[in-house]
């Protein structure tokens, strides 16, 4: 933050802004203070450093082309010389050093001249922090009254900024500008002082909000008299909105958090024709990296998590599956550097000319779309979710079902293929590594209409023989998919039956009768003698952990999973936010991707792929063509299912007392019943106290071994777009449901393990539940199924 030093002499009308009352616990009067508040001028990515330049050594054998970050002059589309006329919208808070709201602007100015005296009221404070908002004409975003953590939540639709032009005055006077004060003295006598005491009389200079990308190329490339051509360009790991006041993390400064959302700009044709594009984007400052000493070195390896990087991918002439992908990571000027600050303008010219295949420049990809059945003779046995590690390739019979360890058949599955059988297979949805960033965990297909180098079919007519082989994506550190079967050729007709693909490295024994610690990767915990182990993480979660919570938020995420209504093997999406104050979340549009809930992604790991929530109650055959849909029907009975009555039968009420076809565990698991939750009932390892990261500790073993495992609190789905509860409720469903007595209309039917806890008070239930509703969604544990 840019501060001048100048003196505060300058005659003309002084603007005042109304007192807002702060801290009702904090004493005294509150005092007046003249500011005047200016623009800071827009920084170049160029000269940020004095290091050398970034261009890549064209002379070697290994660079695949040439990337120069250069001055933005030397790029007219990115030269940005206009800035706002005025102030506008102008906001200002005060906190103290923990963040505590303390006063501020009772109204907004909506003008006022660049460097013009402006008086506003403060209390009288040491080491307070001072955030300035100049939101731009005509926007009616504010921070209001709450306390920094909750200023620091507050995000401005990228939108609002898109289509700005930055040439254009009445453009710019739209652009926000915000300045944040981190440790300054108020005094009784309307001074402000820095941190080390020293009087300062300011000029404060407001930062732009955006960062302004602009990328120009060249592609002329030809290998073996075949040419390539560019056919897409995808800036990626973008923060979707604007955080107004940045939240850097207490550990390595980066910022967003990498649980916020973020994005994929594709451009169109036209764009890709043109060799030049600019645009506005949110700041990205991921930190450095010293292994990357090179540009040939900017790979994902090196790469903080979460750094932006662009991708051009050519196509083959004549062979358009067969493709180049070149991965640029952007970022400042050393090689090290991954940061992309606001009110700084990075440009960079590209020139890819290489005349022979890249095989030793790792910023590149030679995509080959062999199928997924190619060199793949790994028969898994049958289950609704295959654990498989990032690179592996299996294929099974998706007429079969394991059961204890036998293969057994689907007789489901063949009944509602009796005259119909599967015709075709495809990637249905699949997750990134992280969220919104990192890549796709399946891969990416080949085209929108072949799949079939994740996944093939082979032989689908034959109950015997068929075959569906899959190949997921090496290098992620994992996550989750869903590939369908189709009752049509090319993934067209209806679903017959869907199978999730929980890529981890986590693969514990499905035998081994003892409680397993070490490795992290083989761990398993057995509460009781009688009781078989039971994996340490919720179904299709990427960690578990024991003894302890993990520091970082993002770490504690991964142990979040997936959802599942009761009775049923179809997974739906968590929350996934570090938002404490988001506790509920209403989802007002399945098809974009909603702030605090885990992103879904179609075959390309690009677009986002939408769920639906129906009031509807549906059959068994009805839910399983519809696997992205929640089925959540309330009606004046209160009725909560759902499983249409008339098929509410004895096979539903017993669909997960034993290992069924319609289990969501994978081959040898099985979800756990009551009886072998008992051993935690009640046994907090936190002192009964609410842990802020959170989650809870549940003890488990006996005399002087004891270890406890960590149970998130991902809250549910419930009541048709609500996600409730988030931070402080866990439920996980039982096998259990209730046959005696069974009420085809209250709904309280089944059985969950239930922690709850409210704000900071102490814990007040960690027990079972028997009346679950079974349309609500809820995480799973699996135990071992013999």
């Amino acid at each position: 933050m840019t501060v001048t030093i100048i003196s505060m002499l300058m005659s003309g009308c002084e603007d005042r802004f109304d007192s807002r009352g702060g801290n009702p616990d904090r004493e005294g009067e509150l005092v007046e203070v003249t500011l005047r508040i200016g623009l800071a001028e827009r920084e170049d990515g160029y000269s940020l450093s004095a290091a050398p330049s970034t261009k890549a050594d064209m002379s070697g054998e290994e660079a695949a082309f040439g990337l120069d970050l250069v001055p933005s002059a030397r790029i007219k589309a990115g030269t940005v010389n206009v800035q706002p006329d005025s102030l506008y919208n102008l906001e200002i808070r005060q906190y103290d050093s923990n963040g505590v709201y303390e006063g501020g602007s009772e109204t907004v100015v909506d003008r006022i001249e660049l460097g013009a005296p402006v008086t506003a009221k403060f209390q009288p404070l040491d080491h307070c922090q001072l955030v300035l908002v100049a939101w731009g004409k005509g926007n009616s975003k504010r921070l209001n009254t709450g306390n920094l953590s909750a200023a620091q939540d507050t995000t401005l639709e990228s939108s609002v900024i898109k289509d700005l032009k930055p040439e254009v005055q009445n453009d710019m006077n739209k652009m926000p500008y915000v300045l944040h004060l981190k440790d300054v003295n108020v005094t009784s006598d309307g001074r402000i002082y820095s941190a080390d005491g020293e009087a300062i009389d300011v000029r404060l200079r407001l930062k732009r909000l955006a960062t302004r990308l602009t990328l120009s190329w060249t592609y002329n490339v030809t290998i073996d008299q075949v040419k390539y051509s560019l056919n897409q360009i995808l800036l990626q790991s973008i923060p979707s909105n604007y955080k107004v006041i940045a939240a850097p993390d207490k550990t390595d400064k980066s910022y967003p958090s990498l649980l916020d959302q973020f994005q994929t700009i594709q451009l169109t044709a036209e764009e890709i024709a043109k060799g030049s594009y600019s645009c506005w984007i949110p700041a990205n400052v991921r930190g450095s990296n010293p292994n990357s000493t090179s540009q040939t070195y900017r790979i994902k390896s090196n790469a903080p998590t979460g750094s932006s990087y662009v991708r051009f991918i050519a196509a083959k002439e004549g062979a358009p599956k067969y493709k180049l992908d070149y991965r640029i990571y952007i970022g400042g000027k050393t090689v090290q550097d991954f940061d992309l600050y606001e009110n700084t303008d990075y440009s960079y010219q590209l020139n890819f000319t290489h005349s022979s295949y890249p095989t030793n420049d790792r910023r590149v990809t030679i995509v080959d779309p062999s199928p997924a059945s190619q060199d793949n003779s790994n028969l898994v046995n049958t289950a609704n979710c295959f654990m498989v590690p990032p690179g592996s390739a299996f294929c099974f019979n998706p007429y079969k079902y394991t059961m204890k360890g036998v293969p057994a058949e689907n007789t489901v599955l063949q009944d509602w293929c009796s005259s119909t059988k599967i015709q075709s297979v495809r990637v249905l949805w699949q997750t990134l590594e992280n969220g919104d960033v990192g890549d796709p965990v399946l891969g990416t297909a080949n085209s929108s209409t072949d799949h079939s180098n994740i996944v093939a079919l082979e032989h689908g007519d034959s109950f015997a023989d068929a075959r569906i082989y899959c190949r997921v994506a090496p290098n992620t550190t994992g996550g989750n998919g869903v590939i369908a079967a189709y009752s049509g050729e090319n993934g067209t007709g209806e679903i017959l039956w869907s199978w999730h693909i929980w890529v981890t490295d986590y693969s514990p024994d499905q035998t081994k009768d003892e409680t397993v610690l070490e490795p992290a990767n083989k761990r398993m915990l057995k509460f009781g003698t009688n009781i078989y182990p039971m994996m340490d993480r919720n179904l299709g979660a990427i960690a578990g952990y024991i003894d302890k919570a993990p520091d970082e938020e993002i770490d504690r995420s991964k142990a979040n999973g997936f959802h599942y209504q009761w009775g049923r093997k179809d997974l739906f999406p968590s929350s996934y936010t570090s938002n404490k104050n988001q506790k509920e979340i209403v989802v007002t549009s399945t098809d974009k991707p909603t702030f605090g809930i885990m992103s879904l992604y179609q075959a390309d790991g690009v677009t986002f792929q939408m769920f639906n929530i129906s009031s509807e109650r549906v059959s068994y055959q009805d839910a399983y063509k519809t696997p992205l849909t929640l089925f959540q029907q309330k009606d004046e009975s209160g009725d909560r299912h759902w499983i249409a009555a008339t098929s509410k039968d004895d096979t539903f009420k017993a669909a997960w007392e034993t290992k069924t076809v319609h289990d969501p565990c994978p081959a040898g698991w099985r979800i756990p019943l009551k009886s072998e939750y008992e051993p935690i009932f009640n046994k907090i390892a936190n002192d009964g106290k609410v842990l802020a990261d959170g989650g809870i500790l549940l003890k488990f073993g006996s005399n002087s071994n004891i270890h406890s495992t960590y149970i998130r609190l991902t809250g549910l789905w419930r009541e048709h777009y609500t996600f409730k509860t988030i931070g402080t409720r866990a439920f996980i469903w039982m096998g259990n449901n209730l046959k005696d007595g069974w009420n085809g209309s209250t709904g309280s039917d089944a059985f969950y393990l239930y922690v709850d806890y409210e704000d900071s008070k102490n814990l007040t239930k960690g027990n079972y539940v028997n009346t679950g509703f079974e349309n609500a969604a809820l995480s799973v544990r699996c135990i071992q199924d013999r």
